[in-house]
């Protein structure tokens, strides 16, 4: 089979680890497996490691938030559309894809590609539009004629669209971990880890993920922190993460919410971490701390696959895969003082703690494991296929 991945930027956090992971298992099963991306970055080279060739499209039309705070942005975005469809035409036309697989919602031009050259299009939805409201009301007629089957990561993210097109081309898929990629940490590695960040004789409890104050709920992670700094004079509390290129004032804001709180002695910031298996390895409890719902987060469930207990928000995809009381807790979003509160139970409860961490482990092998999804997406490209001959 041939397949061609079209994705939006070049980090190595969510959908882009997510899109590794399947091109580079569609390479090792023997199909032939092209990316385009927008911008170039660390999943480029970690996408060719894996024999997965890569073009740069860099008028790929990608609609983000910075894009869509002037009119000129506006403009430009539309402008890109028909150079666009051109340049991936042509990418195609030499090609010669069986299947076109768009990797997020915001990607304007491989629908209208796939479209007028006749090739089965797969539309990935990961995003919330919860603050989109009117806008999505419209796009999801575009997403729905130009796709042929819409893949949606959760339950929330499906729930957007009308009942009509869920109907016609949903189809509700968890995205898929390989399990062998969260074996045990050696007790050296997690030793250096620990010394490194001065986290050694502390229990920790660390927040993983991309830094967005204000919406990935970092800053409620800290006032939390600050709740108990009295009682839990002993622990780390550790954010792990680091945020997007040009939006450093994010962790900027951070760390002075730090300051004015009186908590640098508590709270560890690490950055970016090479060996994110050793950092989870490291913590006591995980915290997803979104203030904005999170379509799938992965943080949730590679906490999980680590024998972690997860405290998430009550909102999103969260609530699908944290069992509540089970294999964590789940919190109000914006709500310090719950979340304290839910830290202070599971620091007070080692037992109950280690308890909700194994049942997470043993969730995390039954819903989202890597080779359900796997399956599934082949399935999926399948049907495309004969129904196109």
């Amino acid at each position: 089979m041939r397949i061609l991945f079209v994705h939006g930027g070049s980090d190595l956090y969510g959908a882009s680890k997510m899109l590794l992971r399947l091109a580079s298992k569609f390479v090792s099963d023997g199909n032939s497996v092209l990316a385009v991306l927008s911008t170039d970055g660390p999943l480029r080279s970690a996408l060719e490691k894996k024999g997965v060739e890569v073009i740069i499209h860099s008028l790929l039309p990608v609609v983000t938030r910075r894009g869509f705070r002037s009119v000129l942005g506006i403009i430009s975005l539309l402008m890109r559309i028909p150079m666009s469809v051109i340049v991936l035409g042509r990418i195609v036309a030499a090609f010669r894809p069986d299947v076109i697989h768009t990797n997020t919602a915001l990607i304007l031009s491989p629908g209208i590609v796939a479209k007028l050259m006749h090739v089965p299009h797969i539309w990935h939805i990961k995003e919330s539009f919860e603050e989109f409201r009117g806008i999505f009301k419209f796009y999801q007629w575009y997403v729905s004629f130009l796709s042929d089957r819409i893949v949606c990561v959760s339950s929330p993210v499906k729930d957007q669209f009308r009942s009509r097109i869920q109907r016609a081309k949903i189809v509700l898929l968890y995205e898929g971990f390989p399990q062998e990629e969260f074996a045990a940490v050696e007790d050296e590695r997690i030793e250096l880890f620990r010394r490194r960040f001065g986290l050694n004789g502390h229990p920790v409890v660390g927040a993983v993920g991309r830094i967005k104050f204000g919406r990935k709920g970092q800053d409620v992670f800290v006032k939390a922190a600050a709740l108990l700094k009295d009682e839990f004079s002993n622990v780390k509390f550790v954010i792990i993460g680091s945020p997007f290129p040009g939006n450093e004032e994010h962790l900027e804001n951070l760390k002075k919410l730090v300051q004015d709180l009186r908590i640098t002695e508590s709270i560890v910031l690490t950055g970016d971490v090479d060996d994110i298996g050793v950092a989870y390895s490291a913590l006591d409890i995980s915290v997803l701390p979104s203030a904005f719902p999170e379509p799938f987060g992965g943080v949730v469930v590679e906490s999980m696959a680590y024998g972690k207990p997860v405290i998430g928000t009550r909102i999103g995809g969260t609530v699908e895969q944290i069992e509540d009381g089970t294999t964590g807790l789940l919190v109000e979003p914006n709500n310090p003082q719950e979340l304290a509160a839910a830290m202070s139970k599971l620091l007070r409860d080692a037992d109950l703690s280690k308890k909700m961490g194994n049942a997470g482990r043993e969730r995390f092998l039954r819903l989202f494991e890597f080779r359900l999804y796997y399956e599934s997406i082949v399935g999926i490209y399948n049907e495309q296929l004969r129904r196109t001959r």
